[in-house]
């Protein structure tokens, strides 16, 4: 994948760096705190985590962003 994607709705910087951040690991589970990391809001809340992902579905489409339960976020291929 390779973090290329189609001409997407308006993203913010830390949202865009999320996408960015789950591109980079496709395929691999990224949990809250290393992708808080990677975006740097490591030092925000860690629901802040969560709402940048919702917003990066909402861009991609909810089923490219895999929630795994007690684990974090996967960014999958499109089917």
């Amino acid at each position: 994948m390779g973090g290329a994607f189609p001409p997407l709705g308006p993203l913010t910087p830390q949202e865009r760096a999320v996408l960015d951040a789950l591109a980079a690991r496709s395929g691999r589970v990224v949990s809250r705190s290393e992708l808080a990391r990677a975006v740097g809001v490591a030092d925000l809340s860690e629901r802040r985590c969560d709402s940048l992902v919702v917003a990066v579905r909402r861009a991609v489409g909810a089923d490219r962003v895999l929630t795994v339960r007690r684990r974090g976020w996967m960014l999958v291929d499109a089917a």
